[in-house]
């Protein structure tokens, strides 16, 4: 199983690209283990999981999670990562295990459309050349695209403003993924009022085939990411 131990990713590859040449003589950032457990156990870490400038130019150093958690939700499988990009590959493994077919429809719930194209398509078929892919090409801002162009992910459905919301044509639909950043609630976000989402999310939730959620450590503070992620998927 990948991401069954945690690693260093090194290298001008991946998130470790951001701000390379910033960081010192041997820039690294870290990539958690994957457990299985409870909202309990999805908890920050101590380690840099993701670095760049902001907006002001002030480089950052942004802690993640202790673990990559998998869970469920009303019997719907929970995959929680901290940088977004690592759900490329747990939507992989979901279609090998059967809770995915071909062109999936996305509900992607994010205050960036993270559609890039990374500029290398994917060619693999294994799941280790997807971990692969998913550390060493892919970046928080680009893995949609290469999901569309393999297949997996068909339809999208982009939610980064409050009047997504109220596009509900999607709700009924089922092979889907909620693919959710918790940066749409960021302090920037918060014109958009909190339960009108959770509705919208609750409702896309029922008949989900796999839920992904990225804390996003360097759009939002992880203590705030964490609250709102235990009152989104508190079972109602």
């Amino acid at each position: 199983m990948m991401y069954e131990k945690a690693f260093y990713l090194t290298g001008k590859r991946g998130n470790n690209v951001f701000s390379y040449e910033d960081r010192g003589e041997a820039p690294q950032l870290f990539i958690p283990a994957i457990v299985e457990g409870s909202l309990e156990d999805i908890r920050e870490g101590t380690e840099v999981v993701f670095s760049d400038r902001d907006e002001y130019g002030v480089l950052q150093n942004c802690v993640g999670l202790l673990h990559f958690v998998r869970t469920s939700f009303n019997g719907i499988p929970v995959i929680v990562v901290d940088n977004h990009n690592h759900v490329f590959y747990f939507w992989h493994e979901a279609r090998a295990r059967g809770f995915l077919r071909e062109g999936a429809t996305l509900i992607h719930i994010d205050q960036h459309k993270d559609a890039r194209d990374p500029g290398v398509p994917f060619t693999g078929a294994s799941l280790e050349e997807v971990f692969a892919y998913t550390n060493e090409v892919l970046n928080v801002g680009n893995y949609i695209v290469p999901a569309q162009r393999g297949g997996l992910v068909g339809e999208v459905q982009f939610v980064t403003s409050e009047q997504a919301l109220e596009d509900e044509s999607f709700c009924a639909r089922d092979n889907k993924i909620l693919n959710i950043d918790l940066d749409f609630f960021a302090p920037e976000m918060n014109y958009i009022d909190f339960q009108k989402a959770r509705r919208f999310i609750l409702k896309h939730a029922q008949n989900a085939s796999l839920i992904t959620v990225a804390t996003s450590p360097f759009f939002i503070e992880q203590k705030r990411a964490l609250e709102i992620l235990t009152t989104l998927l508190r079972v109602v």
